[in-house]
């Protein structure tokens, strides 16, 4: 083995573009290449999944080679995110990401001879499409769907009470777990999107909590609180213009609200110190083409200017720069042609005299 072979580099993957994965995965549905389709999604969900869509899609192509075990698994995860329209299913009256995940859990139930929990997760399909008042399988299961959506109600505010309680006891991770299984069964429980929001606020998980403070938004446009929770995110994830906008916004909506405002002065605030901030280091770009001057003054031997000029000399003053972080102020020093030849004529004098000492020292021995 050569002694450089710990030199050679495999040769590297190309990255993945996810895009294209789902485009060769689509062509093998339009061909019904159930088997190829499979490869390419199994592909696509090894990635960080930030969408339901892949795994609903995988779910499809598991349900036609009939792995139902695998649809299950698939459409449970589905069912984590946050349900949103789907376009494209109106013949199985599915309207909704999670309306189809549980119609395809319905239909692997079925297969499996699980018939009981064929039913049920048809009549919470049901009940999500009573609850936006659209298409649903059959007007007979209108009183059913009523039955369920008031049941799933019941459920979601039990378990919103219990995280209720945990949060006046701060322990957020469980009162989050609470809010995300009441969730589970009311998806468009705007208080519950609030509480979510807020414990997660609570644990800093802004982007997570961004998407609950949307829903909320969503969901009760004329409610103040999804505005000012997002107000709030925004501010500590330090996007103090945007967050400035939202709670702007939220003033008008409640301009005796006493939280918003207090809010709103502190992130106003922040906005002003950054402005005033960067106006105060302006002047001092503005003055850098000028050292050309300066230079001309030090070299004609002028007295005035030959003292060395230091600037900013508190260095544990800070400032905020373009991008409006906090770093420590650096010290710049001017050094004048003058005291560069001071300095050399007083080192070669120091020379000279121990060169001298040296020579009487010899000269006596």
């Amino acid at each position: 083995m050569s002694m450089f072979s710990f030199m050679k580099k495999e040769p590297e993957l190309p990255p993945i573009d996810p895009t294209l994965v789902l485009a060769e995965a689509q062509e093998c549905l339009k061909e019904k290449d159930f088997d190829s389709a499979l490869e390419k999604f199994d592909l696509l969900c090894s990635l960080s999944v930030q969408s339901p869509l892949p795994l609903l899609s995988r779910a499809t192509c598991r349900l036609q080679l009939k792995k139902y075990e695998g649809v299950l698994e698939d459409c449970e995860k589905v069912l984590m995110f946050l349900n949103s329209d789907i376009n494209g299913h109106e013949e199985e009256s599915c309207t909704t990401v999670h309306s189809l995940a549980l119609m395809r859990m319905a239909k692997a139930h079925k297969e499996l001879g699980n018939l009981d929990s064929a039913k049920s997760s048809l009549m919470r399909k049901n009940a999500i499409e009573h609850k936006l008042g659209r298409n649903r399988v059959d007007d007979d299961g209108d009183e059913a769907a009523e039955d369920m959506v008031e049941k799933e109600r019941q459920t979601a505010e039990e378990w919103k009470e219990k995280g209720n309680a945990e949060y006046r006891k701060e322990n957020w991770t469980l009162a989050l777990e609470f809010y995300k299984n009441g969730l589970g069964y009311d998806m468009y429980n705007a208080k519950l999107h609030s509480n979510t929001c807020m414990t997660l606020i609570k644990l800093r998980r802004w982007s997570q909590a961004l998407k609950h403070a949307e829903q909320c938004i969503a969901l009760e446009p004329d409610w103040v609180k999804g505005y000012y929770m997002k107000g709030m995110i925004l501010s500590g994830e330090s996007k103090i213009e945007q967050a400035l906008v939202v709670l702007r916004q939220a003033a008008k909506m409640e301009p005796g609200n006493t939280q918003i405002k207090a809010l709103l002065d502190e992130v106003e605030s922040r906005v002003e110190y950054v402005e005033s901030r960067l106006r105060r280091r302006k002047p001092a770009k503005d003055k850098e083409p000028e050292q050309p001057e300066q230079q001309k003054a030090d070299d004609s031997g002028n007295d005035n200017d030959n003292e060395r000029a230091v600037e900013d000399v508190d260095s544990d003053e800070e400032y905020c720069d373009d991008d409006g972080c906090r770093t420590p102020r650096k010290i710049k020093l001017k050094v004048t042609r003058a005291d560069v030849i001071n300095t050399a004529m007083e080192l070669a004098a120091a020379a000279v005299g121990v060169a001298v000492v040296w020579w009487f020292v010899t000269q006596r021995d």
